[in-house]
């Protein structure tokens, strides 16, 4: 989703749907909001994760990662039973677990890898079926929202203009929130399968298996893939439903002047480092190679990055300097907006 308060449209919506007010209406909106609290313990992890090892620095983050935990299947379960016991609501317990819900199905369909099912699998995973800026779950979430503001204002005796307007919502106020959520449903639902016939149309087309989940959104029925072309280079592409591919290119696996024995052996290093760590944000991997008198940089990006400006997951860049004499090294990574930062040594196991 775009931010927190597309969700909470959604959870205005469910509120609506379920016909609740004041307290519990407030308490399902929460929980459309919930899984994005998880700033918080992820604001404890940075702070703390300097002095851990490399296994308790990764076991935490698994718990405490944004987009880790508390966008997974088991703390769903967890919040929503834990509401049913204080509770004792059905309707309400219904409500907020299909907020929730609503949530961690969003933020895992856009680009975002997550865990949905940790602990049982720790692999990452993403549908990938719409963009953050999607136009059909956008303009969705802001009709409930709308309507509240609306609602807010003509009670302050403002927006008198609006009266027409505000008169027609309250008069098909239950058909226009069964619509949207039946819109809403459909669209979550048509979006994964949509996608996945344009990836086996690709497919088909390249003559290759295209990864369905590293095959990303950009905006609006528009896709950004990749594929190992060869030995030596992979290959990236835009898509759309309407033009198939339109654009390609072929992006050199590793890059350097020469390409020897020495220079392979620190490539192997840095991506058996890189590989030791998380979040795991690289699906192709492309290496720079770098060299002066006393050390050697090997620059690790994504083979995609190049066809994209801004990206919160993948366009990132992960910089290890090794030292030649005493085999030491420093570690950096570079986001998106080319902001370089320092990393700490136990997000790796140095072998």
């Amino acid at each position: 989703m775009v931010n927190s308060l597309s969700h909470a449209g959604i959870g205005l919506l469910i509120v609506s749907l379920f016909g609740l007010r004041e307290r519990e209406g407030k308490l399902a909106v929460l929980f459309s909001l919930l899984p994005d609290l998880d700033f918080i313990p992820y604001a404890l992890f940075i702070l703390l994760e300097n002095g851990l090892s490399h296994e308790t620095r990764n076991s935490l983050f698994y718990f405490l990662g944004h987009r880790e935990f508390m966008h997974s299947i088991l703390f769903i379960i967890l919040a929503v039973l834990l509401l049913h016991i204080a509770e004792r609501n059905i309707r309400l317990t219904i409500a907020c677990f299909l907020a929730i819900l609503s949530h961690v199905y969003l933020d895992y369909a856009t680009s975002w890898k997550m865990r949905p099912l940790f602990p049982f699998i720790k692999e990452s995973s993403t549908l990938g079926a719409f963009d953050f800026f999607d136009p059909v779950i956008n303009v969705i979430s802001m009709i409930p929202l709308f309507i509240l503001l609306l609602g807010y204002q003509r009670n302050k005796g403002k927006w008198q203009n609006m009266d027409p307007v505000y008169g027609f919502l309250q008069q098909h106020n239950r058909l226009i929130i069964v619509f949207i959520t039946c819109l809403f449903i459909i669209w979550c639902a048509l979006a994964p399968f949509t996608k996945l016939m344009l990836v086996k149309y690709v497919s088909a087309t390249e003559n290759c298996d295209i990864s369905y989940q590293n095959m990303a959104p950009v905006s609006f029925g528009k896709f950004l893939g990749a594929y190992s072309f060869n030995e030596t280079h992979y290959k990236i592409f835009e898509t759309t439903y309407w033009n198939g591919i339109y654009r390609s290119d072929l992006i050199p696996k590793r890059s350097h002047a020469t390409l020897n024995a020495m220079n392979s052996r620190y490539i192997s290093k840095a991506a058996a480092l890189y590989n030791s760590s998380l979040p795991q944000e690289i699906d192709y991997p492309v290496y720079n190679i770098t060299e002066n008198s006393t050390t050697i940089t090997v620059v690790i990006s994504d083979a995609r990055s190049v066809y994209v400006k801004y990206w919160e997951y993948f366009k990132v860049e992960y910089i290890f300097v090794f030292d030649k004499e005493n085999s030491t090294f420093t570690a950096f990574t570079k986001d998106q907006r080319s902001r370089e930062r320092s990393v700490p040594l136990n997000r790796f196991i140095d072998a």
